[in-house]
């Protein structure tokens, strides 16, 4: 019977635990403020900050898209207009 009750019984397995080798004490300290700070509401000070953050992502986005696409354009046709004007009225007549 000791030979059966034996086997009939597994162990547990043994449960994986990593450990970091590298801690942040100040990268934890402002998680558990966030964390803690989350469930209150903000003050003026931060919902200002908030605010600009949110204000200056939005144009850098918009900025990116719009005018690096049309400024060569533009730089080009202005100097075709001038090369013309310039040409066309300013320049010398030939005498025949």
């Amino acid at each position: 019977m000791g030979l059966f009750s034996a086997f009939s019984k597994q162990r547990t397995p043994r449960g994986f635990s990593l450990q970091h080798r590298y801690y942040d004490e100040k990268k934890a300290k402002m998680e558990s403020l966030r964390a803690a700070r989350e469930g209150q509401p903000l003050s003026a000070s931060e919902n200002r900050r908030e605010e600009l953050r949110s204000a200056w992502a939005s144009k850098r986005t918009t900025h990116a898209k719009g005018s690096s696409a049309r400024g060569p354009l533009m730089l080009i046709l202005i100097l075709g207009a001038l090369a013309f004007i310039v040409l066309r009225y300013l320049a010398i007549p030939h005498v025949l």
